[in-house]
C-alpha cells in the first residue's frame, strides 16, 4: 500500500505547486515539468500505477491556476482510484486455491457440536451484515436466530483477523483460525467449517504433523507431502455432503492441533504450490512417524493394485529414534476387551495367530480364536486395534516407557507366548518396530536425512519412486475447488 500513499502525497504536492505557480504568474508548463520529475524518479516503484499517474498528469495540467477547492476534489478522486486499485489487488491476492476443513469437536469424536463460542481477534463480518470487533464473543446454539437460514458465515474484515473458537480445546490450547468460519445447523447439531487458502491451511498442518524444531529440509518435505495429500482429498471431496473436503483429524491431516510456528510456515512458503506427481497426477503422499528399518507398500491396506510410487525402501535414518523398536505385554483379557468392541457377543479369547506377514512386511492377517469361532482381521488398522495396549506401559528401545493408546504402535511385530506356572497361555509379549502405518515417508527418517545434508527433493524422491515435483495450480482449478 506504500506506493498508493506516495501517489496521493505526490498528487497533493504537485497540485499545490501548480496552483501556487498559477498565482505567481509562472508558466504552467514549467510547473508541470517539475511535478513530472517526481513521477519519473518513482517510475519503477509505481509501475503498477502507470495508468493512474498518466491520468493524474493530464488533470494537473488542466488545473493550473484553478482554485484550491478544485484541486482538493482531484486529490479525493485520486484516493478513490487508489482504494479501487487496492480492492482489485486484494481480489487477485484472494484468488487462491481454497480448502474447506470440517472442524471436529473436543477429542475428535464427532463432526457435530452442541454449541460454538467464537472470540474475535480483529474486525470480522457476519453474513447478515453484522460487524464484530476485537475481543467480542459470539455464542451460537441450534436455537440462535442467526442460524435461521440454516447457516451463518463469519469472514475477516481486515488483514490478519482471526477467530478463536473458545468452545474447542486442542493440543495447543484454544485454536484460532484464519479465513472464514461457516456454522451449519441440522437435526444432529452444529457443524463448523473453516474455509481458507490452501497455503494458510498448511501453516496449521505442518507443525501439527511434524515438530517445528525439525530441520528445515525435513519441514519442506513435510510441506510438499501435506500439500499433495490435501490436493488429492480436495479432488475427491469425500465430505462434500457436510460442506467440506477434509476434516482436521488423523483421518485426513491433523490441523491446528499445534499452533502455527515460524519455521513450519517458512517451509510452506519456500515450497509454495509444489506437489508430487506420478505420470502427471498427484500421488497419495502417505507419511508416518518412524520406520522399523524399511517402509512398506500400500499392500498393508490390502490394495488390489499396489501403487508403483509406494515401494518398500530401506530406512536406517531413524534407527536412533525411541520408537524404532519397542515391546509390550498383552494379556488375553486385554485382547478380549479390545475384540469385544469389534465383535459383540464374544465372551472369551483362547489365542491369537499371525497367519500372514511379520515384522519385515507387517502383519497382513491376524486370526483371533474365540468362543464364536476364528475371527480374521486383514486391515492394518483393525489388527492394531485388536492388539491395542491402551492403559499399558510400552518400553521403547532407549529404555523409556510410555502409556499405550487405542492402537498398537505399528503392525510390524512378532508374538511371543506368555504362560503361567501351569503352562496355561495368559497372553503375549509383543515385540515390534516403528510407529505408524509404515507407508510412504518416515518423518523421523526425513529428519535423519536432513541431518546428513540431504535436501527436501532428495528426501522425497528417496521415499517416493517415479515422482516429479509439479505445481498444484496446474492440476486443480481454483474455481472448481
Amino acid at each position: 500500500m506504500k506506493w498508493k500513499i506516495l501517489i496521493i502525497l505526490a498528487a497533493l504536492a504537485g497540485i499545490l505547486i501548480v496552483w501556487c505557480a498559477g498565482k505567481a504568474g509562472e508558466n504552467s508548463s514549467t510547473a508541470e515539468s517539475e511535478i513530472l520529475k517526481e513521477y519519473v524518479l518513482k517510475e519503477n516503484e509505481w509501475a503498477s500505477a502507470a495508468e493512474a499517474v498518466s491520468s493524474l498528469k493530464d488533470r494537473l495540467v488542466e488545473l493550473a491556476g484553478n482554485k484550491v477547492e478544485e484541486a482538493a476534489e482531484t486529490v479525493k478522486t485520486a484516493v478513490q482510484e487508489a482504494e479501487t486499485a487496492g480492492q482489485e489487488e486484494k481480489a487477485v491476492e484472494e484468488d487462491e486455491l481454497p480448502i474447506k476443513v470440517l472442524i471436529m469437536d473436543n477429542g475428535f469424536h464427532s463432526y457435530y457440536h452442541d454449541g460454538i463460542t467464537i472470540e474475535f481477534q480483529g474486525t470480522c463480518q457476519g453474513s447478515g451484515g453484522e460487524t464484530y470487533q476485537q475481543g467480542e464473543i459470539l455464542e451460537l446454539t441450534k436455537d440462535s436466530s442467526l442460524l435461521g437460514e440454516g447457516s451463518y458465515t463469519l469472514s475477516p474484515g481486515e488483514e490478519k483477523a482471526c477467530m478463536k473458537v473458545a468452545s474447542l480445546t486442542r493440543g495447543q490450547g484454544t485454536p484460532a483460525y484464519r479465513g472464514s468460519l461457516t456454522i451449519y445447523k441440522d437435526e444432529n447439531g452444529l457443524r463448523l467449517v473453516n474455509t481458507l487458502p490452501l497455503e494458510e491451511y498448511l501453516y496449521g498442518v505442518v507443525p501439527s504433523e511434524m515438530p517445528a524444531s525439525y530441520p528445515e529440509e525435513a519441514l519442506k518435505a513435510q510441506a510438499v507431502c501435506a500439500r499433495t495429500y490435501a490436493c488429492v482429498q480436495m479432488m475427491n471431496s469425500s465430505l462434500e455432503d457436510l460442506g467440506a473436503q477434509v476434516d482436521d483429524s488423523v483421518s485426513y491431516q491433523v490441523y491446528q492441533n499445534s499452533g502455527e510456528a515460524q519455521a513450519a510456515s517458512q517451509a510452506v512458503e519456500a515450497t509454495a504450490g509444489e506437489i508430487l506427481l506420478n505420470n502427471g497426477s498427484p500421488i497419495n503422499a502417505y507419511y508416518f512417524s518412524t520406520s522399523h528399518g524399511q517402509t512398506s507398500t500400500d499392500q498393508v491396506w490390502a490394495a488390489s493394485a499396489p501403487s508403483d510410487y509406494l515401494q518398500s525402501v530401506e530406512c536406517t535414518y531413524d534407527s536412533q529414534e525411541p520408537w524404532y523398536q519397542w515391546q509390550v505385554d498383552l494379556s488375553l483379557e486385554k485382547i478380549l476387551e479390545n475384540v469385544r468392541e469389534m465383535f459383540p457377543g464374544i465372551t472369551w479369547v483362547s489365542g491369537v495367530e499371525m497367519a500372514e506377514g511379520g515384522t519385515e512386511k507387517g502383519v497382513l492377517k491376524l486370526v483371533i480364536h474365540t468362543d464364536q469361532g476364528d475371527q480374521e482381521l486383514h486391515s492394518e488398522y483393525d489388527i492394531r486395534t485388536a492388539l491395542a495396549p491402551e492403559g499399558l506401559s510400552i518400553t521403547r528401545q532407549d529404555g523409556s516407557q510410555v502409556m499405550g493408546s487405542s492402537l498398537l504402535p505399528s503392525a510390524y511385530f512378532t508374538l511371543e507366548e506368555i504362560r503361567n506356572a501351569q503352562g496355561t497361555l495368559t497372553g503375549y509379549k509383543v515385540r515390534g518396530g516403528g510407529y505408524g502405518h509404515g507407508v510412504g515417508m518416515s518423518q523421523n527418517g526425513a529428519k535423519g536425512m536432513a541431518d546428513t545434508g540431504k535436501n527436501y527433493q532428495e528426501i522425497l524422491t528417496y521415499f517416493y519412486k517415479d515422482v516429479e515435483i509439479g505445481n498444484i495450480n496446474d492440476v486443480v482449478n481454483p474455481e472448481e475447488s
